[in-house]
């Protein structure tokens, strides 16, 4: 070989290098680097599969949020403000002190990372997107902190947890489902937190250490391991390779945890290839308080309002149910003849909370002063339940006596002290002068300790 030869081989190679340098970091997101809500722009990973940018809701709101690019659906897998959306206007800022954060169009300000030492940011062809340091070291990476969805090459960790959106691609925001890798044990618990659950579904890997739930990126094999081996297969058979499907793997406003594939080539939909839950009646509160559940194919699901009972949203019935009427069973001309007890067939009522129905009889209806007081237990496990779960306000929705924000304030109150005055223990429930101070705003209303599990 001459020397010009030699020289050419030499040239080509540089450039080569040079042109390869230059194509890894096309997708390097610098300093100064902003998304503005409403101009589809986003950052792209290498492939194109996935994007990160500010993703558009069905009304005129946008999330900070990760989704895969190619497929028609735009399927969201990552949300930074899944509770406060941005409006138009709004802005991702990677600013040139090394901050990352949305500032929405009010000009408020809410930290993505907390932290000024990135450099550089990117979006990675497995759905992770990272901050770097001065030194190329990862600092921050959506996969440390997953919403609803874990995708191939994911791993959750003891203490580490997935959140139901609330309503499918309608609202994002947190639901009522939680899929757990526990802290205290390592045992893996889906439940519907919202309503003090323990648990609905779980995996039996409790008294382990260094729990983890893997998402295989290779295999695409859901499984749990500890720190010396396997403990426990999620997925059974072989799943689709990943070279051809795209996977992950999500907890849905159904309290199901699914692994689904979609065809990158010429898929339509996602397909459902595993879930942890068979009879998605069995989910604890899929149809809300005082919902009744039935499924002919245990794939649908129907949820209807117990007898006497109103849906407080006929279009979402999954919210649950409110007493159609308010009765008074002590009222001078109530009687055992007015009411009657029903039964509903095959029914399964979840946490053993049941009633005998022989003690149930005409002389406990038709007395105020017996002893087992059903429905005030009723009404009272009724307004534990949706003050626990911070929907105080669809109690009073379909009631035009209550309006404004105010009125709700003060009856939000109200209820609070009523839970404080019955309190079982003695030594701790408030005094009438207590009980007035906070009717009036003038002593903090604090939690009832029946919330922390008391009985009655």
């Amino acid at each position: 070989m001459n020397v010009s030869t030699k020289f050419f081989v030499s040239f080509v190679t540089s450039l080569l290098f040079i042109f390869s340098r230059a194509q890894s970091n096309t997708n390097s997101i610098e300093l100064g680097s902003s998304i503005v809500a409403g101009t589809n722009s986003s950052w792209k990973s290498p492939s194109g599969d996935f994007a990160f940018g500010l993703y558009p809701l069905v009304s005129t709101h946008y999330l900070v949020g990760i989704w895969f690019d190619k497929i028609p659906q735009k399927t969201l897998v990552w949300s930074a403000n899944r509770d406060d959306p941005a409006r138009i206007g709004s802005t991702i800022n990677f600013t040139v002190k090394g901050e990352f954060l949305l500032q929405h169009a009010n000009k408020t300000s809410v930290l993505i990372y907390i932290g000024t030492n990135a450099t550089s940011a990117m979006m990675q062809d497995d759905g992770n997107f990272i901050l770097t340091n001065s030194l190329s070291k990862i600092i921050w990476q959506s996969f440390d902190s997953p919403t609803d969805t874990i995708l191939p090459g994911q791993t959750l960790n003891m203490g580490q947890m997935l959140f139901s959106n609330a309503n499918g691609t309608q609202d994002y925001s947190t639901g009522q489902y939680k899929l757990e890798v526990q802290k205290s044990d390592g045992n893996i618990v889906i439940s519907a937190f919202r309503f003090t659950d323990p648990g609905y579904r779980d995996t039996k890997t409790n008294s382990n250490t260094s729990v983890r739930l893997i998402f295989n990126n290779k295999t695409s094999f859901l499984y749990a391991v500890n720190r010396t081996h396997n403990i426990l297969n999620m997925t059974t058979e072989v799943p689709n390779p990943v070279e051809n499907y795209y996977h992950r793997a999500t907890i849905n406003d159904r309290g199901n945890f699914q692994q689904l594939i979609y065809l990158k080539e010429s898929g339509k939909h996602w397909t459902v290839i595993w879930q942890a839950i068979i009879q998605p009646c069995t989910v604890n509160a899929i149809c809300g308080v005082y919902g009744f559940c039935t499924s002919p194919d245990n794939s649908t699901v129907n949820c209807s309002c117990l007898p006497g009972y109103t849906s407080f949203d006929p279009n979402f019935p999954s919210k649950g149910c409110y007493p159609s009427a308010a009765v008074d069973f002590c009222a001078a001309n109530s009687s055992a003849s007015n009411f009657t007890v029903e039964q509903i067939q095959n029914a399964d009522i979840p946490n053993n909370r049941f009633f005998d129905l022989q003690r149930m009889d005409s002389s406990d209806l038709d007395s105020c002063n017996g002893t087992e007081g059903g429905d005030d237990m009723i009404l009272i496990d009724w307004v534990l339940y949706w003050t626990k779960e911070g929907r105080l306000r669809d109690i009073v929705s379909h009631d035009d006596d209550v309006e404004g924000f105010n009125d709700f304030n003060r009856f939000e109150r109200m209820t609070m002290v009523g839970l404080w005055c019955l309190c079982p223990n003695p030594t701790i429930r408030p005094s009438i002068t207590k009980v007035l101070q906070m009717l009036e705003g003038d002593s903090e209303v604090g939690v009832p300790p029946l919330f922390d599990g008391q009985t009655w």
